[in-house]
């Protein structure tokens, strides 16, 4: 992999693994209680769904962006 081949090959398996987590998220919360638990983390129910909306924010953000610069 070389140059800009590579890159946009990195790109497009971002945008698959994005796609693939925001699914998770928006599906419930379990993924986030996953993370949680394996971080050895304990939360409430508001803090876990709190921190659900903002991976999914972030996310989706992070989404937008590769897709914009995927063509530069």
């Amino acid at each position: 992999m070389e140059g800009r081949t590579g890159k946009t090959l990195r790109r497009e398996s971002a945008i698959e693994r994005l796609t693939n987590t925001i699914a998770a998220h928006e599906a419930g919360t379990d993924l986030t209680v996953k993370i949680l638990k394996d971080k050895k983390f304990s939360k409430t129910p508001e803090e876990i769904e709190t921190l659900r909306k903002k991976k999914l924010e972030r996310a989706k953000i992070t989404l937008e962006n590769t897709k914009k610069n995927r063509g530069s």
